[in-house]
């Protein structure tokens, strides 16, 4: 019998490099960075940001373990579901995935209200910019991982180094000393910091993702590796786009939906204007595809296994899972409109936040729960200090968590909590009413399937 369509190892090093780090690095990296600059003093907005990118670290080495145990694209379906009860991993993972799907709409609208100021346009037209470059990287990821692939690598390069070269030219042209630079409590409360450290978290959100692509990749150890040099990237790049914002823009500036392009004007004139839309442009293009390659595999995987309905395990003939695919960029669009009418991409920011430290507190605590529960199953990258490091990343991210959901902008606010709730709700419906029926429906569909013969001098 034909054998069923499988996914490519097709991945090198660059790729994944590139797929961690522009999966973190969307337009709304920007924003991040410039209302992280509200909670701390004068130009001291690195400080947290490499406090963060330190627990980034602590993250990278619960999600390096994981991965190598379960190198599947349902790897973060897969170790929870050996960690802990299975409703309550499923709970945990579909609430994961709503946080991809609001960062990739909320980066939409940002693109599209940049693009629209910079060419001069009506809010409206924001719409069509959405429209047309979610359209683009659905496409490009139904012709197959390789297409993605090399997107991937064109448009993150573009974005890390434009950024970075904008960054430095704004800094040497503003021909002034930093504002206390190693001096972030100067005036603020310390809780400050700790909620500046937790926006910090999100700068690096999403870097784990590439994870799912573990089936494509050519050399497994390129996951863990690829997914230390993003880190070590985002930091750079983050640390000094952050502190030039804090040095050259205006409060105004940095409240706005687009600081990159005032940063831009700042660094070269109006024509830096036009160089950051452009890059701004890019970065959807880089945040949608990284986007709807990692999430549609994991879909894939999950929908494999029949936790999620079999047609979303579906591949076409370039091995590419297309319904997940199209379906990632129809709900991308509606909740990138909804983002659009309601203005609040700061509050969706503060829930991307707040469940990226949850899933990092949930991969501490499954990596030492594993330990104990599977102590000899092979593991290519092992966390050192195990016990200790899982315990404080616990706690850490937690905590971390729980503070980003009830802030926005330096104030209390409770919507991203509610936003949180309604999502782990909308998920646990699914597994307690929905899932048995699916996976009634797909037990009787491989009781059907007659089974294939192994071939001979092979297995099945």
């Amino acid at each position: 019998m034909t054998q069923p369509p499988t996914l490519r190892r097709a991945l090198g090093q660059r790729t994944v490099v590139t797929t961690s780090t522009g999966l973190a690095f969307a337009a709304l990296e920007y924003l991040a960075a410039a209302g992280l600059v509200t909670y701390v003093a004068g130009d001291s907005a690195w400080i947290p940001i490499l406090v963060a990118g330190l627990l980034a670290l602590l993250a990278y080495a619960f999600f390096g373990e994981l991965n190598g145990l379960y190198p599947t694209a349902a790897a973060i379906r897969l170790y929870m579901k050996r960690a802990m009860d299975d409703r309550t991993a499923l709970t945990i993972t579909f609430t994961y995935l709503i946080s991809i799907i609001l960062v990739i709409a909320s980066d939409a609208f940002i693109v599209g209200t940049a693009l629209a100021h910079a060419f001069n346009q009506p809010p409206w037209v924001a719409s069509l910019w959405i429209v047309g470059l979610l359209a683009i990287a659905v496409t490009c990821n139904l012709r197959g991982i390789t297409v993605a692939g090399a997107l991937q690598d064109t448009a993150t390069t573009i974005v890390i180094l434009a950024t970075l070269i904008i960054a430095t030219l704004a800094l040497v042209h503003s021909g002034h000393a930093l504002r206390t630079p190693i001096q972030p409590l100067h005036g603020h409360h310390p809780a400050d910091l700790i909620e500046a450290i937790a926006l910090g978290v999100f700068l690096y959100s999403a870097f784990e993702w590439v994870t799912t692509s573990a089936e494509e990749v050519r050399r497994p150890e390129s996951i863990h590796r690829g997914m230390l040099m993003a880190v070590g990237i985002l930091c750079v790049v983050c640390s000094v786009a952050t502190v030039a914002m804090s040095h050259t823009l205006t409060h105004h500036q940095l409240i706005s939906p687009y600081p990159q392009l005032y940063l831009g004007e700042v660094a070269i004139g109006h024509a830096g204007l036009w160089v950051m839309a452009a890059v701004t442009a890019v970065t959807a293009l880089n945040t949608f595809n990284g986007g709807f390659i990692t999430a549609s595999r994991f879909i894939y995987g999950t929908a494999r296994e029949g936790s999620l309905p079999r047609q979303l395990a579906r591949l076409n003939d370039r091995a590419v899972p297309w319904v997940p695919v199209v379906a990632l960029g129809v709900v991308s669009l509606v909740v990138a409109l909804a983002v659009a009418l309601t203005n609040g991409w700061q509050v969706l920011v503060a829930v991307g936040a707040s469940l990226e430290a949850m899933i990092y507190a949930v991969a501490a605590f499954c990596t030492l729960r594993l330990r104990s529960r599977q102590p000899d199953s092979p593991r290519p990258f092992r966390v050192p200090a195990a016990r200790l490091l899982c315990i404080a990343g616990l706690v850490v991210f937690s905590v971390l968590s729980l503070i980003a959901s009830v802030s926005v902008n330096n104030h209390f606010n409770p919507a991203p909590l509610i936003i949180i709730v309604l999502g782990a709700l909308i998920s646990l419906f699914y597994v307690l009413r929905i899932l048995p029926g699916v996976r009634a429906k797909e037990d009787l569909r491989r009781a059907a399937t007659p089974r294939r013969r192994p071939q001979r001098g092979g297995v099945t």
